[in-house]
């Protein structure tokens, strides 16, 4: 039979484990909503790029987010820059109602977005 400080020893081994916070996740970004419209994605890629609020330059071509070439994917690197460098707060990231947040890394190919 098991000695009553083995057993005590797993019963809290058992408690703590269950306790243990969870890993923070890597990160946060901003992008657009899948409901956005066109109008809406090109209204913020308007805004961000035409008022100087972020670097553009990575969507435009030959830099490293241009491709895909379509504006969804644009806005989104876009809304990320700004929520980003902007306190990484949810008004950072409305844009009328068109930013979402995602918890997975969206960058791809030479494509990095911030975190």
């Amino acid at each position: 039979m098991w000695q009553p400080s083995i057993f005590i020893f797993l019963i809290l081994l058992i408690v703590s484990i269950n306790h243990l916070p969870l890993a923070p996740a890597r990160g946060q970004w901003c992008v657009v909503s899948p409901s956005a419209t066109d109008a809406q994605m090109q209204a913020n890629i308007d805004w961000l790029c035409g008022h100087g609020h972020v670097d553009c330059i990575p969507i435009k071509p030959g830099g490293p987010c241009f491709q895909p070439d379509n504006l969804r994917s644009h806005v989104s690197f876009v809304m990320n820059q700004y929520y980003q460098y902007n306190g990484k707060t949810e008004k950072a990231c409305y844009f009328s109602n068109t930013g979402i947040f995602v918890f997975k890394d969206p960058s791809y190919g030479h494509c990095e977005y911030d975190y």
